[in-house]
Order: C-alpha cells, then structure tokens, then sequence
C-alpha cells in the first residue's frame, strides 16, 4: 500500500480549474512537521487507527471515517496514537480551488468527518489507478475526480460536532416528499413541522443547513421549477391557470416571483423556450 506518485505538470494542466500535485498512501503515516506547510492543498483520510493534526493553533484527533484537508503553505504536525494509522491521500492546486473551498463553506484547514467515507475512498483509489495508467488523458480525467471529491466532501462531511449535510437531508424527506405530493395546495411551516414530528424552528434549521434556504423560499422555488414544465408542456393554458395549478391563488404574486428568479415573465419564458 505504501506509495508516492508525483506528477508531470504541464502548461496545460496547470491552466485547469483543479489538478492534481501527487497521491498516495501509507499503512503506517509517518510523523510529519511542516513549519512551512505544503505547497498545494492535500486531503488526507484516515483508514485505521488514531492520529492527531496540530494546525492553526487547533488540535485535532483523526481516525477512521475522518480526513484531514489542509491548506497550503500552512504550518501543521500530524502524528499517529494508535498504531497502524493508514491514511490514503491526495494533493492537488488550481486556480479555482481556493475559490470553490471557500464557497463551500471549508476555507480553512480542518478535521472533517465523513457519514459515506467509501464514497470519497473510491474517488481516491481511482485516482491512483489513473496516474499510475498511461491513460493520455490522466490529468485531465483527474481534474475531474478532484472537483468530484471536493463535492463529496461538500456534501458528506461536517465537523467531528456536526452533522453532514446529506444527514440533515435524509431528516428533511418526509418533508420534502409532502412538499413534492401536495405543492398545489397551502403549506404552512406547523404542517412541515408535523410531517418531520419536530418544532417549526428546527425546521427552518435544518432547510438552512441543506440548502441555504428558509422552508418557504425552498417552497417557492419547486413551485416555480414545476411552473415551467407546465407552461412548456401546456403552451395554450393561462398563465393565471398555470399560477393555481403550482399553488398561487394571485396571478400578479406568482408573475413578480417568477420575474424575481428568471428575469423574464412566465409568458416570455414560455417564447424564449417555445420558438
């Protein structure tokens, strides 16, 4: 298991939203103190046993399940406490990967936990496949794998104290299927809340922590998602008739939020989409 593999970067690679710098993996990590840090971003996960990552002034305990994603060029010391601690690993760089890292909400270096760690593992396995392949498109089908795993983590990690945000999904879809069987008819946050057997303000809790959004903002945008399948599919329905059929009693209400999120008015949406 033990290995390295360093990679020949191009013009051409190095011009790509994400590459990858290296890969690899360790059945015993090594005691590793950087005052400098590493050159590129890394994320490393942890297979077995324990270690511990001193970063920033934080320390950190690592083990199965776990990763560490360190920035660049920042001083940290990772060390194991519990023997054999495997990690495998991947380091990469590009001139978006600062950018979408810290619009995810992960802008700095820290311990994530993992709820389907043989998600992200298989993406890393496969990276290694592919750089040791004579694949001509290698780094580019690499770059690919990095934003895919960075999306993994965006979406299956959280903080050792925190839930992920697909476990904050998964509660939410009792509500979300209601919302799906019954978006025609009046929704209130007391029924959502119902349907999730927990407070109104727990609900709203846990919409923010999926999607960003308040309960009703979510409403507004499947309604409106359903609105354009309808004005395509029926082109000669009334847009106040479309309106009613998304749950929009007031054609005028249902045209200004459609006009708020596409720009255009459900009847010229309908001509853009129709010509």
């Amino acid at each position: 298991m033990d290995h390295n593999i360093f990679v020949v970067l191009t013009d051409t690679e190095l011009k790509l939203p994400f590459f990858v710098t290296s890969a690899g993996g360790w059945e015993h990590q090594d005691n590793m103190l950087r005052e400098g840090g590493f050159p590129d971003f890394q994320w490393i996960q942890c297979l077995s046993g324990e270690g511990i990552l001193e970063t920033e002034g934080k320390r950190y305990t690592v083990s199965a399940g776990q990763g560490m994603l360190l920035y660049p060029n920042r001083k940290h010391h990772y060390y194991a406490v519990r023997e054999p601690w495997a990690t495998r690993w991947i380091s990469f760089n590009g001139v978006q990967a600062e950018g979408m890292l810290a619009s995810l909400k992960m802008n700095a270096s820290a311990v994530l936990q993992l709820s389907h760690p043989d998600i992200v593992l298989q993406k890393l396995l496969e990276a290694n496949e592919l750089l040791q392949s004579k694949d001509p498109s290698r780094y580019i089908r690499c770059s690919a794998l990095i934003y895919a795993i960075v999306l993994d983590l965006f979406m299956y990690s959280s903080t050792p104290d925190m839930r992920s945000r697909t476990e904050h999904y998964e509660q939410l879809m009792p509500a979300l299927s209601y919302i799906d069987e019954h978006f025609m008819e009046p929704l209130t946050l007391e029924t959502l809340s119902g349907q999730l057997r927990i407070s109104p303000q727990y609900t709203c809790h846990l919409f923010q922590k999926s999607f960003g959004l308040r309960p009703f903002e979510y409403i507004n945008r499947f309604r409106l998602r359903r609105a354009k399948e309808l004005l395509l599919r029926h082109p000669d329905v009334d847009v106040k008739d479309i309106a009613r059929a998304v749950g929009y009693e007031h054609a005028s209400y249902f045209i200004k939020l459609f006009k708020q999120q596409e720009g255009i008015t459900p009847s010229a949406f309908r001509k853009v989409h129709r010509q």
